[in-house]
This record gives C-alpha cells, structure tokens and sequence, in this order.
C-alpha cells in the first residue's frame, strides 16, 4: 500500500521533486526548505505550547491563546474578523470564544452597529494572562538569539520579513 504524500515528508517530497525538470536550484534553497520544515513540525508540536504553558503560567490551548491574542490586537473585535484572521470558521471560533468567556479572559457585548453580532473585548485576566505569553515568548526568543550577534539579528530580522511577505504576496 502506498502512503500518501504529506507536506512535512521531505524524503518523499524531495523523490517527488526529482521527477520534476527543474530540481532546487542550489544548496541554499535546500536548506531554506528543510529549515522550514523543522521549523514547522516544531511550531506545531505540542511541546512547544506545554512550553509555553510552563513559562507563562497561562493554561490554555494554542487555539485560545492564538484567539485571545487576537482579541488584544483588534479590540474591540468581531468574532467573525477574528475567525477570518486566524484561518479558522467562525463556529470553531466561537466555540473557543465561549470558553475564553467561561475562563474570564474576554467577554462579549452587543455590537452597536448590527444588534445581531457581538464585540469581544480582553478582561483585565485577559489582559494579563496575554501579557504573560507575551513575555514567555519573549524570554523563549531570546534564548534562542542569545548566540547570535546584534548585527546577526538584524540581518535575520531583515531577511525574514522579506520571506514573510513575499510568502504572502504569494498566497494571494
């Protein structure tokens, strides 16, 4: 039996690749690939939110989390804005938004121009808690910079918000 394809399965990819008349162009790009690869299944391992958790003291899901910072961005917000802006229906959200609510981290109020949507807005817990995972964030980056020299960071910085919105500008 044959195992599909996934994104993160870069032995496949790159034999999928190899049938391709154009292979990666050079060993930069190689290396970008897989660095994003790594990074990825990093990213989205749930080590790296227990990590979080541990460091800020806030036990929440990324889901919420990602939601609640959300929230703190574009406050006061639409649940359906915030739902389009992480990439997620708006039943999920809500669901995720009821349970911020329940938490105490944000609540809802009608909103004044359509009786039929609500605001969400961070709590003073709310506030706090994002303040933390901020922070933890913060902190974690550091370490992980901590042997890389000021001008180093720069030119980091500067290269991946180049990638960053090019990446985007490329999604559509």
């Amino acid at each position: 039996m044959t195992r599909p394809v996934l994104s993160w399965d870069i032995v496949a990819w790159r034999k999928q690749l190899s049938t391709v008349e154009e292979p990666m162009a050079n060993e930069a790009e190689a290396r970008i690939e897989q660095a994003l690869i790594d990074w990825f299944r990093r990213a989205t391992d749930p080590r790296g939110n227990a990590n979080l958790k541990a460091r800020s003291g806030v036990d929440l899901e990324r889901a919420a989390s990602t939601l609640l910072a959300r929230v703190g961005e574009h406050e006061p917000a639409r649940l359906s804005d915030i739902a389009a802006g992480t990439g997620v229906d708006v039943s999920t959200a809500s669901r995720t938004a009821a349970r911020l609510v329940e938490q105490g981290y944000i609540e809802r109020s009608t909103d004044p121009v359509d009786a039929r949507a609500s605001l969400l807005r961070l709590t003073p817990d709310g506030k706090d808690a994002l303040n933390r995972l901020t922070e933890a964030r913060h902190e974690w980056l550091r370490e992980i910079l901590a042997e890389f020299q000021p001008a180093d960071r720069a030119q980091f910085a500067d290269l991946l918000e180049r990638f960053v919105t090019r990446m985007i500008a490329a999604s559509g």
